[in-house]
């Protein structure tokens, strides 16, 4: 038994081992062929995944150079419009350029035409001004006469200081805007006089006329010495203030005795009695001193008339302020200032207040010495003086230097000082209207500066 397995096992081992080239003889010629398909298709993979990236990507080239063509193409049609558009500005530049030359050309010509115009002007201006100037002057100085002779009659006739220097320094500006070297010395003189009248002290009229009213209103209503219809009651001197009531001696103790407290009672009625007794009789009495005795003899009537001149003496006072008359001005108040005190009750409210208001009234003096205008008045005489001279001298040139002018032109030309003041007003006019170029007003100006400065008189005098 054990003999036999050991060759079984040979055998069958030389068996397989026998098998085993048979089975590698028979698998060899088949085992080559799909190694080599499997190659030739991965080949073949590759050479499409290839030729599918190399589309790809001629694709994306051929589309990138179509939109490079394209924007190539876009750009150079806005190339072209630029330039177009650059040649149509350079073009409206250049059209430009010619009209502004053009245009300084014709800006020279004018400059040139008009420095021109400006010499014949100023030559014009030149011959008007030598022409003119004499006459403007005496227009000028007559317009500054007229405004001093005005000043003058306010002081001589009213005495109105202020309308006096609203018509001096109305001719102040006309000679300020003139500005003429050769009136120098008449402003100066206009100057001076309107710095005199400055410091006069001048009378509140106004206030002097309200205590004027005050004083009548007083005297209507303030007693008189003696009753009558407008004060019936005679107003007696201010009595002392009454006296208040003894206060009792002593203060009654209820803790007192009944007779002790009957007794302090008795003697504070009998004080008290006693006070107003005596309050009561010093009224029936009143003792006052009357210098004149005629005051005391006087009827209602002739009271009546007494307040009535007073009201008249007011009146004429009132009336000599307005007119300046110191004299009557003293006469009346001092006879006012008589009559309050010998005919009415100084003593009471009123009259004490009529006798001050009087009395202030008597004190205050409306004489004042007002200076006068004589300085610009001489000034302007000198200067109508200075301007006949030269006007003589102008004409004695003129006719030098045209000894064939006509006789008729050599009769019509003014002669000494009569004739610059025999100039019409028309012809000041048209002279001062002339004289306009040389930097002084003409004479509608300075008939405004007239009418104004009769206005302001005007309105200061209502």
């Amino acid at each position: 038994m054990t003999d036999n397995k050991p060759d079984n096992t040979s055998g069958s081992g030389s068996a397989t081992q026998h098998d085993k080239p048979a089975n590698k003889q028979a698998a060899s010629p088949a085992g080559p062929r799909p190694a080599k398909r499997s190659r030739r298709s991965v080949l073949v993979i590759v050479i499409l995944v290839v030729l599918l990236i190399i589309a790809a990507l001629a694709g994306t080239v051929w589309y990138q150079h179509r939109v490079m063509h394209e924007r190539g193409d876009a750009l150079l049609s806005q190339a072209r419009q630029s330039a177009q558009t650059a040649q149509a500005a350079s073009s409206q530049a250049s059209q430009a350029l010619e009209l502004a030359q053009q245009q300084a050309g014709r800006i020279e010509r004018l400059q040139a035409s008009l420095g021109e115009a400006q010499q014949h002007l100023q030559s014009l201006e030149q011959a008007l001004q030598m022409m003119t100037d004499s006459g403007a002057d005496i227009a000028l100085v007559n317009d500054v006469d007229h405004l001093v002779s005005i000043a003058h009659q306010q002081l001589l006739l009213g005495g109105n200081v202020s309308n006096a220097i609203i018509a001096l320094e109305t001719a102040q500006a006309q000679l300020a805007r003139a500005n003429r070297p050769g009136l120098a010395s008449l402003q100066q003189a206009i100057n001076g006089d309107v710095e005199r009248l400055r410091a006069v002290s001048t009378i509140d009229i106004n206030r002097l006329s309200s205590r004027i009213d005050e004083l009548g209103g007083l005297v209507e209503t303030a007693p008189m010495l003696i009753p009558d219809d407008a004060a019936p009651t005679v107003a007696s001197s201010p009595a002392p203030a009454r006296r208040a009531a003894p206060a009792a001696a002593s203060s009654v103790d209820p803790a007192d005795p009944w007779w002790k407290r009957c007794i302090a009672s008795v003697a504070d009625w009998s004080g008290q009695a006693w006070w107003n007794i005596r309050q009561d009789l010093a009224s029936f009495i009143n003792v006052r001193r009357v210098d004149d005795a005629a005051a005391l003899l006087m009827s209602p009537e002739q009271a009546g008339s007494l307040r009535d001149k007073l009201r008249l003496r007011l009146m004429t006072a009132q009336l000599a302020l307005l007119m300046k008359q110191p004299d009557v001005w003293n006469t009346e108040t001092k006879a006012v200032v008589q009559m309050l005190q010998a005919r009415y009750d100084i003593n009471s409210v009123e009259g004490n207040r009529a006798l001050r208001l009087a009395l202030q009234l008597a004190d205050t003096s409306i004489q004042v010495e007002l200076p006068t205008v004589a300085n610009s008045q001489n000034a302007i005489q000198a200067l109508r003086e200075e301007l006949a001279k030269s006007q003589n001298s102008a004409d004695i040139e003129e006719e030098g230097a045209s000894p064939s002018a006509p006789a008729q032109d050599d009769a019509e030309a003014p002669q000494g000082e009569g004739a610059a003041d025999d100039t019409g007003p028309g012809e000041q006019e048209g002279a001062a209207n002339e004289a306009a170029p040389d930097g002084s007003e003409p004479a509608s100006a300075r008939n405004a500066d007239l009418t104004a400065a009769s206005a302001r008189i005007g309105r200061a005098g209502a």
